[in-house]
């Protein structure tokens, strides 16, 4: 392995060095388009938590002129670490409306994570490496599909914040890449705090590379001198501690291997578990391939050990920190990529460098094609569950219902927040929103309809089901109050006939999912 000095960076629009390909402006837009082509193929993008979001977005926005959500929902700005795509969102929403912003900042964070990629390349390598465009795939792996938006954007900036960083501090402008570090790190941790963690991982691997053959000679010099490049990413301490002050769910929590080698395998899960596996397979045996090679390809060392961090935190932490959910998992399609762009062609010839390159290009475009069809597939499930809106009005309160199969299944359960989009298209009350203080800045407000009233709630599970601490179907149909719903709208694994109460009347629709109207108690 070669962990010699970077090549020099090769300037945009000048002579190209040999086998450049990759480095051109034509290339990159070619990679950029072909990066966001599933979102381009979906009127709205099918992840999990999205629609759901959607509801929230919509409360955000419009609150003033919506007088219908108004006694069910408020929204209060406050500094917390968790509003990237919120914050866009708001800036965006005046120009273009609430979808299409939503629309336009998932496309922007897919678009900002590849730029990612591959400046980090072009920065630590001289030239854009063929191993960073076949990273760009994990950008759609199970977080992003799942629908952490902030996240996803925070780790994307993150990246692009690494590479300024790494040049004021390859031009040894060290005071400057201190002010960097301390405005850019500030900035994402708005977004999502593990943006702004990540990019402490990426400078402290940077450092610690750099000061590894003085660290057993002169470790307190070392540790100094790492502290010293990257304390200014303390800054966001104090208002994440008052911050975690007021919020509920601190804790860590539900720590276990055994889910650890399930979020391996899930690394890229979408629709199709044969296909999803398979491309990590190519990936991890692309990595080995190149560590079997040797002088071949030359690693970076600062790059690498962010790579094994990674991994190495994935499995520490728990499923769930500061009541966020799949805490560890998050980490993994990140390292995967890190892993990745640490490599490079070192000693190749020209043909053999084509091959690898075609090669590296032929996975990104395959593993695209793959991600489109299964957002494709997604979409009509969606689709086909969101028809029951064209038969509810305006104002409606909705208690949604979400039927969970007994088993763990593949496919990206991308009906579970659907609830959402009628909150933002029917302004209906939906009991789908997340609340707990400090995650987010909106709160529900209807007593009448505990305990449906807000996640998970509207989570249920089929008949023939035993998951603990979940509600049978039937159970949750016999323990809704009625009289502060006017629909029920049931989504998912149910069977027929559903047995529900005689104030329930079932409204027909095209699509596919149960929906019924809430009859008037008697008397009333």
């Amino acid at each position: 392995m070669n962990l010699g000095t970077p090549l020099a960076s090769v300037p945009f629009g000048g002579a190209q060095p040999p086998h450049g390909l990759l480095d051109r402006w034509a290339v990159w837009l070619g990679i950029g388009l072909v990066t966001i082509l599933p979102l381009m193929l979906v009127d709205f993008p099918p992840l999990v938590d999205l629609y759901g979001h959607l509801g929230r977005y919509a409360v955000q926005t419009e609150l003033d002129t919506r007088p219908a959500l108004q006694p069910f929902y408020s929204y209060e700005w406050r500094l917390i670490g968790n509003l990237g795509a919120d914050i866009l969102i708001e800036v965006l929403h005046p120009f273009l409306g609430l979808e299409p912003s939503v629309r336009v900042v998932v496309i922007l964070t897919q678009l900002l994570g590849a730029a990612g990629l591959l400046l980090i390349s072009r920065e630590v390598h001289g030239r854009v490496s063929p191993f960073s465009v076949m990273a760009i795939p994990l950008l759609y792996g199970y977080p992003f599909n799942y629908g952490f938006l902030n996240y996803a954007l925070s780790m994307a900036l993150a990246m692009l914040a690494f590479v300024m960083w790494l040049r004021l501090h390859r031009a040894e402008r060290n005071g400057a890449a201190r002010l960097w570090l301390g405005v850019a790190g500030a900035a994402i941790w708005v977004a999502h705090t593990y943006g702004w963690a990540f990019l402490g991982l990426l400078a402290g691997s940077a450092m610690l590379a750099e000061a590894a053959p003085t660290l057993l000679k002169r470790p307190v010099g070392a540790v100094v001198r790492i502290v010293g490049m990257c304390w200014p990413l303390l800054l966001p301490v104090i208002p994440m501690v008052i911050w975690r002050a007021d919020a509920t769910g601190v804790a860590v929590s539900e720590w276990s291997m055994d889910f650890k080698p399930q979020w391996l395998l899930s690394t890229l899960r979408t629709e199709w578990s044969t296909l999803d596996i398979a491309s990590l397979v190519i990936i991890a045996g692309a990595v080995l391939a190149a560590l079997v090679c040797g002088r071949a390809f030359r690693f970076d060392p600062r790059v690498g050990i962010a790579a094994l961090l990674c991994f190495a935190v994935f499995l520490v932490l728990p499923f769930r920190v500061f009541g966020s959910a799949f805490a560890d998992m998050r980490l993994l399609p990140y390292a995967f990529a890190l892993a990745l762009v640490t490599i490079a062609p070192a000693r190749l010839g020209p043909a053999m460098l084509r091959v690898v390159t075609v090669l590296a290009v032929v996975f990104f475009a395959g593993r695209m094609a793959i991600t489109s069809a299964a957002y494709l597939e997604q979409d009509r499930k969606v689709q086909a569950a969101l028809a029951a809106l064209d038969k509810v009005p305006d104002g409606a309160r909705i208690a949604f219902l979400m039927v969970k199969p007994c088993g763990a299944r593949w496919a990206s359960p991308v009906l579970d927040h659907v609830g959402g989009a009628a909150i933002a298209r029917r302004n209906a009350f939906v009991n789908d929103q997340w609340q707990q203080p400090g995650v987010n800045p909106m709160t529900v407000h209807y007593p009448a309809a505990e305990p449906f009233v807000r996640d998970p709630s509207h989570l249920v599970q089929g008949e023939d089901c035993n998951y603990p601490g979940r509600w049978k179907l039937s159970q949750a149909l016999g323990r809704l109050p009625l009289d502060a719903f006017t629909h029920v709208w049931i989504v998912g694994n149910y069977a027929e006939p559903v047995v529900v109460s005689d104030r329930l009347t079932r409204v027909p629709f095209a699509g596919k999912g149960l929906l019924y109207t809430v009859a008037p108690a008697a008397g009333e």
